[in-house]
Formats: structure tokens, sequence, C-alpha cells
């Protein structure tokens, strides 16, 4: 897909789904803000992605409302404005109620569902003045209930929803989707799960997917070829969710 010369902001970009966008973004003619906590995380993504001319770092944390307004102007600064964001930074942990403790609460909800908000909000301006784009990176544990991660349901449910009342109030300037990935091969799967190959077992497709699926999903989602599409959920989850 073609985006020569979009300006692109991507939370979460140094590594994973984060980091696969911003290589497609990049392979589409785009100019590409990548998000990291930390200016180091950054700088090796940047390298990474080949120290590209067309790509700019825009460190930060986004868990806070400040945090976030910073990253955002940051993006929007280098950029020269915004035509693309893709709330894509998130965490995930396998715990049980019994066990999920306040402070693992309030880290779930403000990274993944927080920090959408409030970038989503900072952005407000830059993308009303483009016409542009917002995707989520939400999940299929947003769209099905799972025990032993009932805090991460949570958050991606939320998530879900976000982007549909966004997608309302935002129309018809700014359009807003999300994705909502199965388990995926990235270091915060591997993290996250003991044994990847007997999660693949859990999909109709017997295998878990790329970080580059998802990130052809958000491309298309972001792109004119989807320009009657808003408050969509796209799953990327190999058929899990097709019989609920």
């Amino acid at each position: 897909m073609v985006f020569n010369g979009s300006a692109v902001l991507i939370t979460g970009a140094s590594r994973g789904i984060g980091k696969a966008t911003a290589q497609e973004f990049l392979a589409g003619g785009a100019r590409v803000a990548i998000n990291g906590r930390t200016e180091a995380s950054v700088a090796q993504a940047i390298k990474e992605l080949g120290g590209h001319e067309r790509l700019e770092g825009a460190p930060g944390d986004v868990a806070t409302a400040a945090g976030c307004e910073a990253v955002v102007g940051a993006a929007v600064e280098k950029l020269g404005g915004l035509d693309v964001l893709v709330n894509n930074a998130g965490v995930f942990t396998q715990t049980l109620m019994a066990e999920t403790d306040e402070d693992l609460w309030d880290s779930l909800i403000d990274i993944n569902v927080k920090g959408t908000y409030f970038c989503s909000r900072a952005a407000l301006s830059a993308l009303d003045n483009s016409g542009g784009a917002i995707v989520n990176v939400a999940s299929e544990a947003g769209l099905n209930g799972y025990a032993g991660i009932t805090a991460y349901c949570t958050s991606k449910g939320a998530v879900v929803n976000l982007t549909r009342s966004m997608a309302l109030e935002l129309a018809p300037t700014v359009r807003v989707n999300c994705v909502c990935p199965g388990v995926i091969d990235t270091d915060m799967a591997r993290i996250g799960f003991a044994d990847l190959s007997k999660e693949a077992e859990f999909y109709p497709l017997k295998r878990i997917g790329t970080a580059t699926e998802v990130a052809k999903g958000i491309l298309y989602l972001a792109s004119p070829d989807a320009g009657f599409i808003t408050g969509a959920a796209l799953a990327i989850d190999g058929g899990a969710t097709a019989g609920h």
C-alpha cells in the first residue's frame, strides 16, 4: 500500500507488532515516528530499521496523559503534522484475579487504555487537519473472555469499545478502527506463554500469527482503501473468535 509522504506515529514501536508496522509503513513511503519508553530502545529500533532518513524518534512513556501529550507533540513537530496514529503500546500478563494487585491492574489499564485514549486526544488537532486515521491495537482477548487473564481482557475490551465510541465522535473527519490479534510470535508472547506451540493448537488454522500479518491489517485500515470503514474491530486471530 502506498503512503508516500504520509506522517505516521506508532506507539510501542521498538519491537514486535509496532516495529513490523513501522517497517511496512516505511516500505509504503511514509515518514514514521518511532515511540518506545526510552531513548535507547527507540535508537536501537531505528538502527534495526536501517536508520532510514524517513524515521524519527519520539521516546516517552504513554502510561500518563502528560507522557502521551509529550510523545504526540514531539512526533507532530518532527513530522510536520500527522496523518496516521497507531496506538500499539501495550502490556500483557497471565495473572489470576486472586493474584492481581492494584499496581498490576493500574499498569494494564494505564498503558493499554489510558495510553490509547490520551495519545488519540493529543493527536486530534493534527488528525483533524489532515483528515487522518487512528488504528488501535486491541486483542482477540478484547472480543472473548478468558480465565487467567481477566485484567488483560478488561483492558483490551475497553480498547475495542473505545474504538467504536471514538469512531462515532470523530466522524466524518477522522476514521478510527482497531485490530484484534490472537497470539502473535513476538517477544511479548514468548515471555507471556510457556510454550507457543501449545498455543497454536487453540487456533483453527493451527498456528500463531506473525507480526507482519498484523502490520498489514493495520496498514489496510489506515489506507484510503478502507475509506468507508470506521468503528470496526478486525480480528487477526486464526479463526479463534469465529465461533463466538
